[in-house]
Formats: structure tokens, sequence, C-alpha cells
């Protein structure tokens, strides 16, 4: 029987441990079952006739098996040559694949970074967009307050050249009115000098009387009848002195007279140029209050900002809600107070300036209350609300305000704000101090 050896050959690379252990073990049993083949022929061939051709097939079979042991056992050379490179390169396989955990180990690490650097980088994206956002608006919002402020300059620009002219006007109507006093100062001197003359006329006609009365008492002693005579040229001479005096007297007395009207018209029209000048210098010193002229050219502040200017005043008017108290509070961390009207423009300014906002609600709190005396409404700076300065709501039919109404807090109402909803001129209100309403805020530039 002749065996057949197939001899499989295996790409480097492909094999593992296991199909080699398989493959020995698979020869070894080839190797034993030929044994046992060559055995088995063996006691076959005995048992038979010992004819010379069997004898020849045991040898022909005898030499198959022993080609087969050699080529079995070159096989067997073959594969343990090829074990051997099968560990190298298991070996090798095994060290590359540990180079490959490692790689994937650090790509591993560098993805992790990659994706938190990522994460950061669409969030730097997302905040450099609103950011940018931002300072197009701010842009936006400069143009606007440099347009405002070119407005406000040549308006100021404008109020100062008004204010230079009538400085001048005034200063050449006190110029008019210094020379007029000096021509009034040198009249009453010319009338004083009139009325020494007088003085002195009277003087003399006081002496001329007593020299007469002396010359008829040493007439009356020599000639009576001379004396008669020259006594009645006396009396009509005392007569004719007393008319001339008493001419003078008037005339003095109408010159005293429209010298003392004179001296007050002065006084009146000095008194009027004082005022002018006082409210002059008043309004000077209000704009300088807000614009130094440090510099050849006048600088205005600006109130900060969501604060609104009028006057010399920055008034902040607020889009949230507090009680009367936290407004205040709240004013006061910005260095101002609640609200105080001191006039009709800056009640209505206040009034228009807050209708031009999205209200969350028409009521806001202003620096008034009652809380210590009932009835007797004070400012937050302590000083009384004035008769003429008042701009409650009246309704036709209804109790005009304040009404200390007790149906909502027990306590009444002891604190005062507007309702822009209403007239400007008719919107005061009084109202429970711990409802929570809008507020205005006032400080100065």
């Amino acid at each position: 029987m002749k065996v057949v050896f197939i001899k499989s050959f295996t790409m480097p690379g492909y094999q593992t441990k296991s199909d080699t252990s398989l493959l020995m073990s698979s020869l070894s049993s080839l190797c034993l079952l030929l044994l046992v083949t060559c055995v088995a022929l063996s006691v076959l061939h005995n048992n038979e006739s010992g004819s010379k051709t069997k004898w020849k097939s045991l040898l022909f079979n005898y030499q198959n098996m022993s080609d087969t042991y050699l080529s079995l056992t070159a096989a067997n050379k073959d594969l343990r040559r090829d074990n051997e490179l099968l560990k190298e390169q298991s070996a090798w396989l095994h060290e590359q694949t540990k180079s490959l955990n490692r790689t994937a180990h650090l790509m591993s690490g560098g993805n992790i970074a990659l994706s938190l650097e990522s994460s950061h980088f669409k969030e730097q994206i997302v905040n450099l967009t609103s950011t940018h956002s931002q300072q197009a608006e701010e842009h936006l919002r400069l143009v606007q307050y440099t347009s405002d402020l070119k407005g406000n300059k040549l308006n100021m620009s404008q109020t100062i050249t008004l204010l230079m002219d009538s400085n001048t006007q005034q200063e050449e109507e006190g110029h008019r009115l210094f020379q007029m006093n000096s021509l009034l100062r040198e009249e009453l001197t010319q009338l004083k000098g009139n009325t020494q003359d007088i003085l002195e006329i009277n003087n003399n006609f006081e002496r001329e009387v007593k020299n007469l009365s002396e010359q008829i008492g040493a007439l009356m002693n020599n000639d009576c009848e001379k004396a008669s005579k020259y006594n009645m040229q006396l009396l009509e001479r005392s007569t004719e002195l007393q008319e001339q005096n008493q001419n003078l007297s008037t005339v003095l007395m109408k010159e005293k007279q429209e010298a003392a009207m004179q001296e007050e018209t002065r006084q009146d029209e000095m008194e009027r140029m004082m005022a002018d000048m006082h409210s002059i210098n008043e309004a000077f010193h209000s704009l300088d209050l807000y614009c130094r002229h440090d510099t050849k050219e006048r600088i205005c502040k600006k109130c900060q900002e969501s604060w609104r200017l009028f006057e010399t005043k920055c008034y902040y008017i607020s889009s949230h809600r507090l009680t009367w108290s936290s407004s205040r509070d709240w004013c006061q961390t910005q260095v101002g107070d609640l609200l105080i009207i001191n006039s009709e423009p800056e009640q209505s300014f206040v009034s228009e300036s807050s209708k031009s906002l999205e209200p969350s609600s028409s009521r806001l709190w202003m620096g008034l209350t009652d809380a210590e005396e009932e009835g007797v409404w004070r400012w937050v700076d302590g000083s009384l609300v004035t008769s003429d300065e008042q701009y409650w709501l009246s309704r036709e039919g209804l109790e005009t305000e304040p009404d200390d109404w007790k149906l909502e807090d027990p306590l009444g109402e002891d604190c005062g704000h507007m309702d822009i909803s209403e007239d400007k001129l008719h919107s005061w209100m009084d109202g429970s101090c711990k409802t929570p309403y809008r507020w205005i805020c006032e400080k100065n530039v």
C-alpha cells in the first residue's frame, strides 16, 4: 500500500500557536498509524506462503514505507523550522500588538483631549458670537449717544451765547445806571448847596430882624411916629422875607421829593439789575454743575448708563418692582434717593419719561410718605410738601387722593406713588408701603 503525504504550507504571519500544535499532533498520529500498518503487513506476509512474489511485494512496501518515513522526517524538519519561524513571528506579532495597544491607548487619550479641546473651542465660539453681538449693540448705543451729545453740545453752546449776550446787556445797563447814579449824586450835591444858601439867607434875615428890632427900640425913645412908619415898613419887609422863605422852602421840598423819587427809582433799577445778575449767576452755576470749563470748550458730564439727565439731576426709572422701603434702599446704593418733585416741568419730565419705557406696571414709587404723622406728607429729605407743588389725583364722584384706604392693608396707605396712566399733573396717589411697584430715583449730576 502506497501512502502519499501532502505537505501543507501556510503564509507567515497567519498561523497561530494552536494551529502548530494541532499539526504536530496529526503528524504523530500518522506516523503511529504507518508503524502499525507495517507491523500488520509483516504479520500477514509471515502467515502467507513465502513465495518470491510476496517477498518482493513486502520489500516494495517496505521501501515505500522507508521513503514515506524519510519524507515524513524531512516534513517534520520543515515543520520544526516553520514552527521556529512561527514562534519568532508570534513574538514579533506580540510586540507589535503591545505597540499597537500603546498607540491605541495614546490615540484614545489624544481623542479625549481633542474632544475636550473641541468643546472648549465651541464654547469660545459661542462666547465670541455673544460678545460680538454685545459689541455691535454697544456700538449702536455709542453712535446714538454721540449724536445726543452733539445735540446737547449745540444746545449748550446756544445757551451760553444767549447768556453771554444777556450778561453783556446787563453790564451795559449797569454802566448806564452807574452814570445815572453819578448824575443824581451831582444833583443832590447841588441841592445841598442850594439848601446851604437858603440857610444863609435865613440867618441874614434873622440878623436883619434883630437889627430892626434894636432900631425900633431906639426910635421909640426918640420919635414914636417915625417908629410906627418904620415898623410898618419893617412888617412889610418881614412879610416879603417870609414869603421868599416859604417859596424857597417849597422849592426845596419839591427838589427833595424829586430827588427822593429819583433815588427810589434808581434803587429799584439797581435791585432789578442785581436780581437779573443773580439769575444769570445761578444759570451759570447750574451750568457749571454738570459742564466744567477748565478748557476753552465746555465739556459736559453725562449721567451713568440707564440714567436720564434733566436740568442738574439724573433720574433712573426702574422696570422691576419692589416695596417702598426696598426701592429707597436700592436708590441709596446708587448714591441717590427716591424722587422729590420741586416743579411742574420736573413732574412733566418724569411722567413723560416713564411713559416712553415698556411699563410692567403704570405705578411708580416716589420719595413721599406720611408715616410719621397721618395726613402730613413729607419728602424723604424731611421737607414738607408745599401747597403749590402738589399733583394729587382727583376723580369725579370719588374721594380725592390721598384717601388712606385700609381695605387691603389695615395699617393704611402711608407711601406716595404716581400713576402714569392718569393725567401727568393729576397723578399722585397714596398706597400701602408693602405693595411692590416700580420706582424712580434721582441724584445730582
